[in-house]
Order: C-alpha cells, then structure tokens, then sequence
C-alpha cells in the first residue's frame, strides 16, 4: 500500500518515506506504527490498542512504544509540542492528525522486451490466456483436452517428483587437516574458493579441481589475520573476501586468472570485529555485505564504481542479526535468513531492485542458513538438529522433499555451479567430559563416547553428574558419576531439540534444560520432560533461586533484565531493572550480580567485586555464566595464546592460574571439583553431492 501524508510519499511494501527527491528507509516496527495510523487516522488510539494491533499482543514496555512513536516523528520532523503529524492526548493515547490519502501502486516496470512478449501470444503465461468460446467453440474444447491432459502430465510427473530417492553419492572437495568452511565454487566450475580453519588462524584458499594445486589469498601482513568468505563475479575473473583481525575489519576485490591473483583493492572498512559476508549481486558492479558494530549484523549494498552505499531493507534484527543470506541463481533478489525474537528462524526475499521484503516461512528449529535451489523456486535447508539431510521446501514451507541423505553430520547447504548438485560442510566432533578432583588432583573421564558429550553439571545432593550426549542419533540426558560409572539414559525426547544449557534444582529433583528459546522442566526420576509457560525467545543465565523457582534474563528496551519462573504456579515476576544477570547459588556467598553497566558484584549482599583481573570479564559467555565462585574459589574460561584454557583463582588474592585447555565454553565449578570438556577429534571437509 502507499499513502499520500502531506508532503510525504509512504510505501509500506519498500519502507520508505519520500520527501520531494529524498527517500528514508525506515526500519520495521515503524513501518507496523505508520501503516496502522494511516488506517486510522483522527482517531485516539491508546498504548494498548497500539500493543494489540500494532505489536500483536507482544509482551512490550511502554518504553518500547514511545521509543518507536519518537522515532516516527524524528523521521517526520514533527515537533511533539506543536505537532502536525501525531497529536499526544495524555492519559489518552496518540492521533494521527495529518492529511492522508491512499495511492495507487507503482506500476510495475516494463522493457522493451517484455512488453514485445506480452504481444506474441506464444510468450505468454499458459495459466493467463483467455478463450472465447463464441468464437472459437471447437478449438476451445480442443485446446481445453490438451490443458486437462497437460495437467494430468504434469500433476503425475509432481508425484512422480515427490516421491524421488534423495541422493546418497558425495564425494570429497577437501581432505585438509583443518576445519573447512563457505565452499564457492568459480563459474566455469574449475576452481574451489573456501576456508580452513587452522594452526589459530582461518586461511583462504583456491584450490584447483582438476589439478588440485592451490594458492593461499594473503596480504603479507604479520599480524595474525583471518581471511574469508570470498565470492565471485559472474564470469569467475573477480573475488571479493574478507579480511579480519581483532582491530581491523576490510573487503577486497582482487583480480583472478586461475590460480594468479591480481593485486588486493580495498573497497570498504568496517568495524573491529564485525566477520562478516560479501558476495557480489547479479550486477557485477554491485556488493552485497554485512556489518556489525556490537550490534546484531546489518546487509549493506555498495556500488563498486561510486562507492555509494545504502543499508537494505531487510527483517527486524535480533540475536546475529542478518549475516546470512543467498543470491537468487537468475534473479536480482536475496533469500535472508534471520532469527525473530522468539528465536524462530524466518526466511525472507528481498528484491535488489525494488527494496520489497516479503516473508516466506519461519521454522521454530535448530536450523540455519536457507538458500534458493537451482531452479530458484524453493528453499532449501539443512536438516532439523542434528543434521543428516538436506531438504527444500516450497516458498510457503511446506512440501518437504530430501535431496542428500547421509550417515554425517551436516551443516550449512550451498549450490554447485553444476546446476544439479549442492555442496556442505561434514566432519565430526568428539567432546568428552572430565572430572578434575581438587584433593586428589586427578583427571577421569567421566563422559567419553566417540560422539558429542557435553554440558557436564555437578547434582548439588550427591556425586551424580548430568549431561547431554549424542550416543543414541538425538540429544538426550545422560547420568554419571565422578568415575564415570553408572551410565544411564534419563530423558527420551526422540526429537530434534537442542539443549544449550543444562542445570540441577537444588534438591537433585530436577533439570533445566536450557533450549533455543524454551526451557524444559526434567524430572530427575521418571526422565518425563516438558516446555514450561515461557513465551518463546531468547533467554539467558539460568539459574536456580531456590528448588521451585529459576531465574533467567531476557532482552528490553533497557537491555537485559532478570525473570524468575516458579514451577509450581507458573508465574513470571521480575528483578530490579539495573540488575542485568544473576547467578544464584546454594551458598548465598557465591552469588554472582552484573549491573546494566557491566559491574560485577557477589553474594546476597552484592559486594562490589575489586579486582581488576576479574571485574575485566563479561559475567556471561553466550546464554552461559562465564564466570562461578565457589567459596575462596573463582574459575572462568578465557582465551589464551589463540586458545580457549579454564583459568582458576584459589582466592581473589592469589593470582590466576591456567588449568587446561579446554574445548567448550562449558564448565561447572564444585567444592569436590571442576567439570570441563575436552575435543578429542575436530575434523571438517567440503562435500558435493553426485547426482545421477
């Protein structure tokens, strides 16, 4: 819809505002605000209509909605005192006083082209033309026998489709002894572009498929460098890519001609530790790119000629933000993918030319990073966690079909330049968890399958231990004990979820089990698991106040804020507001508090915590607390030497000390001792299907 508001051209479907020869992209939840108030106008509409209609019944602050009331009159330069676009009535609401009138849609355009086509009958859409039985009533009929018989041909030939066996033949792009990543393979299909992570850098190569020579991508810089994605032009003879290190951020262009390289252009500098993507459009003078600046990532177009850039309308940014995305194989569009705040990941085309974002479908599933088939019909994704498909859907979501099924886990999808075959990422991870006694100062296994074992916790009752294994094909909940005996399988969930966080009740009853945005109540003794009464979205610090009440941390206005949970009345009460985490524990001396500003205080009391060492560190890592005190004891993870190692503090006097190398962000802190993980096996390779 677009609307005539005064001066001003409003275009729901571009989000923009015109003004005379300047246009304003306006983000989301403005759009929702405008669009309603141009429905509604010289009518009051107060804050909860506002929250029903507008935000559709999300649970909102009243801050949220003066935030984007004052970011639509900033972007109408209406002055709330003397307004002539929205009119405050206190204790009221707002009315939308401005003139307003409903446009007709712009007309699509049409080339030379396409408006010959739409002269020749021949070009025509098949489901478009128009019959005149009057005239023509025998070749009507006829014409109408060969549609029914085309449709019968077709419908059979869809089934016949539907029911097709999903390719099972790969075969291997890389053999590296590191991690693989982002395979883009050049347009004559000759050349491999693609990442390795190893020896703590991530390195950039082309490779040669027939030959298998490669060449490095480097700068010849000393500082330790990350380079990659890398993309290329339509015609294989450009790369763009990414080049990163802890102060620096830069995209390049770079000639290519086999496996010579021209010399490095630097076309844009983004922020300090923004890794994102780059990728060209199908105009080869125009980027796509990404970019954050400590928040969620936000895409970019740049013309490579001007240097002119513009921030593209895209969906409303929550968690990464939009870092992913795939160009359409023939069409200047995008598919986005992107994380809404209840943690469904919702997929999205984006018209290059036109600005038009439209919503395709969301999942609510451990999935990622959608791309278009071949065909550019329907989307096409990695199997639900843990994957060992790849499957597409049709752009509503629906009509799944498996195209790769193999016996490796699997990861991020992407399009041969074949046409018919798909390449991902496979390997294996082996995490085990260990048990290290602080009287004995000994190392056991207390979880060593030769798949993932992760989220080792401590039971506060007795020496059980809890964590979450893939033994079975599934993430279910196993227990242990500190000698790694006594194994047995607790839950039975037989689904796809996946667990984040895992955490004991005091009382050894039962297990939070920290999902992508729920929390699962375990029962300790049956296995019985169920999703508690929590809106869907991005949670947390959990934590267990006491045994029937959990506290958590969701995102505001504000920023983050602390929610308890009781599980015997499903109520939600809140903390105060300048409170960001707290990590609760049996012992009210180890109580960990960060303020709104980062300062970090413990117990019930909240001492301020005065050391510097200490105070440096964020109290969470992710959804998890980095940092756990255990009477004199402090131990967190940090990385050291480009390696991630469990630091521990006897007391807050005595220096740290670096334990071990570990590798996972997860670990538990206990009077007997720690838990931590270790990676046995850490292996990626590059994949392409082989299709008959």
């Amino acid at each position: 819809m677009r609307w005539q508001i005064e001066g001003f051209v409003f275009c729901e479907k571009q989000q923009t505002l015109r003004f005379e020869q300047e246009i304003l992209q306006l983000e989301p939840m403005v759009v929702e605000l405008l669009a309603y108030f141009c429905r509604h106008t010289d009518e009051i509409i107060n804050r909860e209509q506002l929250i029903e209609e507008v935000w559709r019944g999300r649970i909102i602050t009243d801050n949220a909605v003066t935030k984007v009331i004052n970011k639509l009159r900033k972007n109408l330069n209406d002055d709330p005192r003397k307004p002539l676009y929205i009119a405050t009535f206190p204790k009221k609401g707002y009315r939308f006083i401005a003139t307003v009138s409903e446009l007709p849609e712009d007309p699509p355009a049409v080339s030379p082209e396409s408006s010959a086509a739409q002269g020749n009958p021949a070009t025509q859409d098949e489901h478009h033309f128009v019959i005149s039985t009057a005239k023509f009533p025998i070749a009507a009929t006829f014409l109408a026998v060969v549609i029914v018989a085309s449709l019968i041909w077709i419908t059979f030939g869809l089934m016949q489709h539907k029911t097709h066996q999903p390719i099972t033949a790969v075969k291997a792009l890389t053999r590296t002894a590191g991690n693989d990543a982002w395979p883009q393979v050049s347009p004559d299909g000759n050349y491999l572009a693609y990442m390795e992570f190893a020896e703590k850098r991530i390195h950039l190569w082309i490779k040669s498929l027939d030959d298998e020579q490669t060449i490095e991508i480097t700068h010849n810089d000393n500082e330790t460098l990350g380079y990659g994605p890398a993309a290329w032009n339509s015609d294989g003879s450009k790369l763009v890519y990414l080049v990163a290190s802890p102060t620096s951020c830069q995209y390049y262009l770079r000639e290519i001609n086999g496996l010579t390289l021209g010399e490095a252009k630097l076309i844009h500098n983004c922020p300090a530790g923004s890794y994102g993507r780059i990728s060209f459009t199908q105009d080869d003078n125009k980027v796509i790119y990404t970019e954050t600046d400590g928040t969620p990532y936000t895409l970019f177009e740049m013309n490579l000629t001007t240097g002119a850039k513009r921030r593209l309308n895209q969906p409303q940014q929550f968690v990464a933000g939009n870092n992913q995305f795939d160009l359409h194989p023939t069409e200047n569009k995008l598919l986005i993918s992107s994380p809404d705040k209840q943690q469904w990941e919702g997929y999205y085309s984006l018209d290059l030319d036109t600005n038009e974002l439209a919503l395709l479908f969301k999942q609510d599933a451990f999935i990622c990073c959608g791309i278009w088939d071949h065909s550019g019909e329907r989307v096409v994704l990695m199997g639900e966690h843990p994957a060992y498909q790849i499957v597409s859907y049709d752009q509503a979501g629906k009509d799944q079909q498996v195209i790769y099924s193999g016996s490796q886990q699997l990861r991020t999808p992407l399009r041969h330049v074949n046409g018919k075959d798909y390449m991902f990422i496979a390997g294996y991870v082996n995490q085990n968890a260990l048990f290290y006694d602080f009287e004995k100062q000994t190392e056991v296994f207390v979880a060593n399958t030769s798949v993932d074992d992760r989220l080792a916790v401590f039971s506060h009752q007795n020496q059980q231990i809890a964590f979450v294994g893939l033994s079975t094909g599934s993430e279910e909940v196993w227990l242990t004990d500190t000698q790694g005996k006594h194994l047995t399988k607790l839950s039975n969930f037989n689904d796809n979820r996946h667990i984040i966080d895992l955490l004991w009740s005091y009382n050894g009853n039962y297990l939070l089990g920290l999902g992508l945005n729920q929390i699962y109540l375990i029962d300790t003794k049956t296995g019985h698991s169920e999703p508690l009464k929590i809106p869907q979205i991005e949670m947390r610090g959990v934590s267990w106040k006491n045994d029937h009440v959990f506290a958590y941390s969701t995102e505001t206005e504000k920023g983050w804020r602390v929610n308890y949970y009781d599980i015997h009345t499903h109520q939600v009460s809140y903390e105060d507001e300048k409170w960001a985490f707290i990590q609760y524990s049996a012992d009210s001396d180890d109580m960990l508090w960060q303020h709104q500003n980062g300062e970090l205080f413990f117990s019930t009391e909240q001492k301020p915590l005065n050391n510097e060492e200490l105070n440096q560190l964020n109290l969470m890592a992710g959804r998890h607390f980095k940092l756990k005190k255990v009477g004199s004891k402090w131990a967190w993870q940090d990385f050291v030497d480009g390696k991630r190692h469990l630091m521990l503090k006897d007391n807050l006097q005595q220096p740290a000390r670096k334990l071990f190398e570990i590798g996972s962000y997860h670990f538990d802190l206990s009077k007997r001792g720690l838990l931590y993980h270790t990676t046995d096996s850490l292996q990626a390779d590059i994949y392409q299907t082989v299709a008959d």
